[in-house]
This record gives structure tokens, sequence and C-alpha cells, in this order.
């Protein structure tokens, strides 16, 4: 970090407390003392640039160091529970003494980010502006507060209110709710919370006025949005600890479920003992805890965080630890898309008015995605804190510029490295776009895929013809009703594939190629609202496995899902005789498996070629009728009982969503069609067995599902049930006939084949389909990657077919 190492002086009767506040600073030389009598001969020894101490005899103990450092940044620790010492702290700051307070109740963590912050506030730069045009807004105790603001920093800000609002009102780590600053009537800075750290009188040419010092976050972390993702996998568990401190990872530890007490563990090693994998390392406290108790281990890395149950195996009295590493870790995404680094001939550039200064600022983006950049600024000089609304030019790498807006998110500082910065504080800034323009977005992603593999292109942009002569080459063979060869097929095909693919929204179209020419491509298609399904990958024959084609592009084709803001579900789908993605996805899926956010799935393929003439329907067969919205009620409450969110959620199966016009809306913009039919056998006191019909333009997907029906049977055994599903077959092969479809598609349990067999329809094979959260997006690549790390190099035989089954 660009703060330099400083002397630091904690005071604290509890030793636990002290060594927790010692170990929350780990960039310092921390002295910590019992009493403030060994605080003064401490003081008198070497003057500390920072002291915290509890706030009982607060006055004295200032006025103290007042003589002995009078630089040092003064921090009292105070609960909010704790009225006389607050009462001393107030007295304190009528006084006129200037100091920080921090809440008592922080874990390790936090109090080290805190005062972290209170330190770079100091040293950051703060502006004075005319109070008469920054009217100040926020929520106090349920109750409304107008104010001026005077100054602004990074960190905080000094605020005028009205002198007839007590100064008892606002004591030392009150919370201020919804702060908003103004300029012209134009928000200028917005945060959820601040803290006050001092309030006192003042006067000034315009009377007296109440004074308050107030500090926010550095950062504005919304909190999860979905439960965590859990790991596992022992090894995958153990990997991921190591990667983590590779990369320099800092891991805290707590007594299970007790955050009052977190150790920052350091010199951390993962070893084997006996075959088991422990984690040795030390600490600069204790916690109160046996061997043998559980603890909690937790730790961030690349905008994700790891936690996990762990048993303390060793303690010693000089700090070492011996921890078992935990069974498994919940995973949890801070950051909603994946960032990359701009390359040098994808460069952008982001200009905007200093929101304090109104000085003319540009700079090159850190890393940057379609949701939002990071850019560097100057924190001695430039005022940019995190809660900032910046009107912006985005200018683009083909050298046209677009508007957009930049609310900052998050600052932080950035290494110096030791080097010697002239009095610089080198500060990232990570600000969210909004209002971005759609030719912005295409250029980010267009530099985001070159970003990840220069080999890659949009298919959009290649003839259709080449892409169909390399599935042939691939030997791509399961689409039945488009064989190849075939004129009126390919001209259909061409002509979906240029209204699905150009605009990105409804589906990607990604090519590999190399000087060889194209080498292998994969399409993913919005199949139903929130849902992302990866489909065609072929790559041609020969190829090694090296070359990497088919990770670059399954990874690739999923982190473009990934930035579809309303796309909530990952779909795959392949043969289970097609040995290479059966055993790999399937052992992903098994890896990955979590309840409520994946789901595995099997059905049968059937297809029923369709003639000219209308089938006769047998006689005897239940009536079947058109479903209404009591069935939609029906449906999505059957598969909830059964267990199937995830389906519900990724095929359109609520209530509101099942005719699907919702993504109707977005294909029809485009010249396509897509919904969905139901119908319907009922029975005494419910539906017998419900069949949903998909419609959509051919070719939307070379196996049709998006022209298939599926069933739904409550209760197989009930008499009626077989003459019910024989009903719903032969209503969905005469909705296929009316539609002029080659053929009916089925993709139904094994329970149900034979009644299709029985109506003429041919069993192509199984399929496994694995559905999976966008919140597992980033563990799946992670995984996937490691497939491919242990296959390269070698000639890959397998791969002279075709790679799935789609």
């Amino acid at each position: 970090m660009s703060v330099p190492i400083r002397d630091v002086l904690v005071v604290h009767p509890n030793a636990g407390r002290r060594a927790a506040l010692a170990s929350a600073l780990p960039s310092y030389r921390v002295v910590a003392v019992e009493s403030k009598v060994e605080a003064a001969f401490k003081m008198a020894d070497a003057a500390p640039a920072l002291i915290i101490a509890p706030p009982d005899d607060a006055r004295h103990f200032l006025r103290q160091v007042a003589n002995a450092a009078p630089d040092a940044l003064r921090v009292f620790i105070c609960s909010k529970s704790d009225p006389a010492g607050l009462a001393e702290l107030m007295q304190s700051a009528a006084e006129g003494h200037v100091f920080s307070v921090l809440d008592d109740a922080l874990s390790g963590p936090e109090l080290g980010r805190t005062i972290s912050h209170l330190l770079q506030h100091q040293g950051s730069a703060f502006a004075a502006v005319p109070s008469a045009l920054y009217p100040v807004a926020f929520e106090c105790n349920e109750q409304s507060y107008s104010a001026r603001c005077v100054e602004i920093g990074n960190f905080g800000a000094t605020l005028l209110l009205p002198e007839d609002v007590p100064a008892a009102g606002f004591p030392p780590g009150t919370t201020l709710e919804s702060v908003r600053i103004e300029r012209e009537g134009r928000l200028l800075f917005k945060t959820t919370w601040a803290h006050v750290q001092r309030a006192q009188p003042a006067t000034d040419e315009l009377g007296t006025h109440l004074r308050l010092g107030i500090s926010w976050a550095t950062a504005m972390h919304p909190p999860p949005p979905v439960p965590g993702v859990t790991m596992e996998e022992q090894s995958e568990v153990v990997a991921t600890l190591r990667k983590g401190l590779r990369r320099e990872a800092v891991l805290w530890m707590q007594r299970a479920n007790d955050s009052s007490v977190q150790l920052r563990l350091e010199e951390p090693v993962v070893e084997l003992l006996d075959g088991v994998a422990v984690l040795r390392c030390r600490s600069a406290g204790m916690l109160e805890c046996s061997s043998g108790d559980e603890v909690d281990l937790f730790f961030e890395m690349g905008g994700q965080s790891y936690s996990g149950v762990a048993q303390l195996l060793a303690q010693d009295a000089d700090g070492r630890l011996t921890v078992r590493v935990p069974r498994a870790l919940v995973i949890r995404n801070w950051r909603s898309l994946p960032r990359f680094k701009p390359e040098p001939d994808n460069r952008f550039l982001v200009s905007f008015l200093a929101p304090i200064t109104g000085q003319p600022t540009t700079r090159a983006p850190l890393d940057l995605s379609v949701g939002g950049l990071s850019f560097p600024f100057d924190a001695s000089s430039e005022i940019i804190p995190a809660g900032s609304r910046l009107d912006a030019t985005l200018l683009l790498p083909d050298g046209s510029s677009t508007q957009c807006q930049l609310e900052v998110r998050s600052i932080h500082a950035l290494p110096s490295d030791g080097r010697q910065d002239g009095g610089l504080r080198p500060f990232r800034a990570g600000a969210r776009f909004s209002g971005l323009a759609q030719n912005a977005r295409d250029a980010i992603l267009r530099a985001f895929m070159h970003s990840r593999c220069a080999a890659i292109a949009d298919g959009s942009d290649v003839s259709f013809q080449e892409i169909w002569r390399l599935m042939e080459e691939a030997r791509y063979r399961f689409h039945p009703d488009y064989p190849f060869g075939d004129e009126a097929a390919l001209a259909l095909l061409q002509d979906t594939h240029r209204k699905v693919y150009s605009k990105g929204d409804l589906g990607r179209c990604l090519v590999y190629s190399n000087p060889q020419g194209l080498q292998g491509q994969i399409a993913a298609l919005r199949v139903h609202s929130r849902t992302w399904m990866v489909q065609q990958l072929a790559v041609r024959p020969g190829v090694r496995r090296n070359e990497q084609i088919s990770y670059e592009l399954s990874n690739l084709v999923v982190e473009l899902g990934e930035v579809q803001h309303d796309v909530e579900f990952i779909r795959y789908c392949w043969r289970k005789d097609n040995r290479w993605p059966s055993r790999r996805m399937g052992w992903l899926a098994r890896a990955m498996e979590t309840p409520g956010l994946s789901m595995l799935q099997h059905f049968c393929y059937m297809r029923l070629p369709l003639g000219s003439e209308p089938r006769v329907a047998p006689e005897g067969l239940p009536r079947v009728r058109e479903g209404v919205r009591t069935d939609y009620v029906w449906i999505e409450l059957h598969l909830r009982d059964r267990g199937e969110l995830v389906r519900v959620l990724c095929e359109d199966l609520l209530t509101d969503e099942v005719d699907l016009r919702v993504v109707s809306e977005r294909f029809r913009a485009q010249g396509l069609h897509r919904s969905r039919r139901v119908f319907v056998v009922d029975g005494e006191y419910g539906p017998l067995a419900i069949a949903l019909s998909e419609e959509g333009t051919p070719g939307l997907c070379l196996i049709e599902k998006t022209n298939s029906f599926s069933l739904l049977v409550p209760n197989r055994n009930h008499p009626q049930a077989r003459a019910a599903v024989q009903a719903l077959i032969q209503r969905c092969i005469e909705q296929s006939q009316e539609r002029g479809r080659p053929s009916a598609i089925a993709l139904v349990d094994e329970e149900d084949t034979e009644l299709l067999q029985q109506a003429g329809f041919e069993h192509l094979g199984r399929f496994s389909e694995w559905i999976f959260h966008r919140s597992m997006i980033r563990r799946g690549c992670e995984l996937w990657r490691s497939v491919f790390e242990r296959l390269g190099g070698a000639v890959n035989l397998e791969w002279t077919t075709e790679e799935t089954g789609e």
C-alpha cells in the first residue's frame, strides 16, 4: 500500500483486544501497552504516528498526546452501548480536541480497513468549497436534516448544521444514512451511510453553527445477490487455498460464529500431515479456544470471498498455529462481471470533470467490462470519493467517443513498491457504467474477446456457408432435420443465423481461426428469458489439444453470457454416447453440484418424421384442451414440490412466464418466432398430464429443442395416465403438422419412450443436460481450465468427431 510503515501505539486493558488490534495492522510497527501510564512513557521515547485507546479519561490523555505526539492521529475505541465513554468523548470534542472514534464491535478486518482508511484520510487531499453551493441532505435516527458542506475529501467531509441542532444528537460514531451532496441542483455525491467523527459548535462570519466532521467508506459493496456456492471436493479446496497464498491473499481466522476477535494469519503454509492437509501459520494474538475446536477461516481473492469451517489442531503460546484445512469453502462473488486489461491495440480513454475541482481529467482504464471500469488517480491532489457521480466521455479504440455516466463504487490504494513517489498517493477508483451506448458495449466486448483469445472472432461476421462447411468436415452429424447438401436447409439456417447472432442479445456465435483457416465454432442462444444455452461446438478433425480450441471457445461463450446482465443460468447439453463431453462435462457437473443453484438431468430424444398427410388420431383418447392460467399455477407448484426450482427459473415456468411472453418479444423484434403452448388432459381433481410444446423459428437450435415438446405426468399409476399421455402425443404431432414442421420432436423421460415408439417415434439416444447459476461461472471456468491443463500437449484422437450432441 502507499501508506509507509509507521509506529502505532495501542492502549487497551484487555490482552485479547490488544492482540486483535495489533493483528489488524500488519503493515505497521505496533507497540501495545495495557495502561495510559505506560503509553505516556512510550510516547516520551518515540512519538507514534497513530494512537489507539479506550475512551476513559480521554481529555487528560488527549492533553498528554498534544504535548508528546502533536502530529499523531488519535483514535478511540468505544462501544455504542457505553454511555459513559460516549459522554467523555463528547466533552473532549466540546473542548476542541480533534480525534476519531471506532465502534468496539468492529471485526479485525473491518478495524484494519477503517484505521488504514483514517490514515489515508489524514494524508489525502481535502478541499474547501463555498458552502452556499454545496447543500447536503441526510437522515439520522429517522429524522431528516439539511446542511452545507464546507470541506470535502476522498474519505470524508465537514458539514455545517443550523445552530439549533444540538451536538448531543451526534455523538462520535453516530451513523448518518442516505448522505447526498449536490452542486447547482445536480447530484454530486451519494453514499448509503457515513459516521460522525466529531461534532462541536463553531462560529464564522455567517453566525454560529454545529460543525460536523464525518467519514465514509472507501467501497460501496452490495451484499451478494445469491447464496454462496459451496466447494466440497477436498483437492479443489486445497488447490484454491494454495492459489490464494500464491496471490498473497490475506487470511483471517476467528472462533466459529464469533467475530468479536479475528486474527490475521501470517506466514501461512499448506502442508500434508499424515495424509491430511493442514495450514501452519502464526498470529500476533490468541483465540480463546482449545485444540479440536472449530474456527472460521476466510479470505478474499479476485473479486470473490472464500470462507470455511476448519479445526484448530494446535495453538502455541508464541502464536504458532496449526489448523486443519476446511472440508468445504463457500464462495461469493463481490463483483458482478469479470474485467479485463485492455491491450495496446484496443485502447480506451475516459474523460470527465473532477467532481470537486471541476478540472478536466483523462485517464486510461486499468481494467474494464461492459459493467464498469477502474482508473488511477493521485489521492494527494485529486478528490474522487466513492459515491461520486461523473458525466464522462469514453473514447473507443476506433477513435469514436460516446457519452456515459460513472458512479464511483470504490477507491483503494495502489502499491508503491517502496519507490520514492514524491508525495504522490496512487489510488485506484472502481466505477460502474450507466447509460452506456450499444456501440460502446460492442467495442468493449470485442476488446474483451481479443484479450481472452486473439484467435477467436465474432461468428456473425463470417459467412455461414463457411461455418456449415466446417461442421460438415467435423462430422457434426446430429441435426436430423438439416442434412448437409440440402440447399433449402442451408438458406433457412443462414437467414436464422444472421438474425439471431447479428445483435448479440439473443445469442453469440464464435469462431476460432488460425493461418490454416477456420478451426472451430460454438454458439449460445438465449433459449429462455434468463437462460444462456451453449450449443453446436464443433472443431476441425486433427487439431492438437495444446491449441485448446474447445476450452477457449466454450469458456468465452459462457463469459459472454455472463455479461448479459439479465442472464441467470447457463445450460449445456450433450449426448450420453459422445464419450468426450460425457466424461468431462459429467465430472464438471458432479464437482459443482449445488442444490438450488444447479441441476443435472437426462432425457431421451425422440423424433417422428412427418409427411404431408395428417395422422389419424386413435379412438377413445381423452379430450385435450389448451392450458390457462390456473394450469400455469399448477405447473409451477408441481415442479417446486418435486424440488425442481432451478428448472422453474431457467425454463420460464413461473406462473406469469409459462407462455414465454417476455422472451417472445425479444425474438419478434429481430423477425424471429419463439413461444410455448400448453396442452392439458384433465382428471378428477387436477391434470392427469400436461405437455409443454416449444415453438421457434427453424434453426434456432440444430437439434430443434425450441421446436420440441416435453411431458409432465404427476401420477403414472393413475388408470387413465397412459391414455392421457397418448392424447397429448397425438396433439403435439398435430401441432407440428399444422406448423409445417418436417418432424415432431419429443424430449421425454425414459418412462414415456414406449408410448412414443408405439406412435412411430424413433429413439435417437439419451442426452444429459447441466444447468447452473451465474454465480458458479467463474469457478466452472477454473475447473474447465484444469481439465485442459491436464490434457494439454497430446494428440486428441477423440476429437475427430463432433464434441457435443448439439
